[in-house]
């Protein structure tokens, strides 16, 4: 019984200690992959239709911003555009269109952030001229 209790302890205590949601540290991502990274195109969806012509949908993408320690910066639109901006780089997107964001507040069981933003959109290659 008390190996039982000692094992359930130990998986809620280390779990309890990361993010559910894939979280990049910005800090760490060198500045030549950022700048490849804020040089893709962005379009919500109150942008549809403003876009060139794409040439191939890569697929859909979501990508988080999380405030999970109580000493981190607050969860930010920008911080969650840059995330998915870099998921975006990682498929040889040249252009993210549809984007939305969703602001939540503490969400313990869904991404364990004390609040988080969410953007999703779609991953596209535009033709280039």
């Amino acid at each position: 019984m008390n190996k039982h209790l000692l094992l359930f302890f130990v998986c809620v205590s280390t779990s309890a200690c990361a993010t559910f949601v894939p979280v990049t540290d910005i800090s760490k991502v060198p500045p030549e992959q950022l700048q490849l990274a804020y040089a893709i195109k962005v379009y919500t969806t109150e942008q549809s239709g403003q876009y060139g012509e794409i040439a191939e949908y890569l697929g859909d993408i979501t990508a988080y911003s999380c405030k999970h320690m109580m000493w981190d910066p607050p969860a930010s639109k920008a911080d969650a555009l840059t995330q998915l901006r870099l998921k975006a780089l990682g498929m040889k997107a040249n252009g993210i269109i549809d984007v939305t964001f969703d602001s939540r507040g503490t969400d313990t069981f869904g991404t364990n952030c004390w609040e988080s933003v969410q953007a999703s959109g779609v991953a596209v290659e535009f033709k280039t001229k």
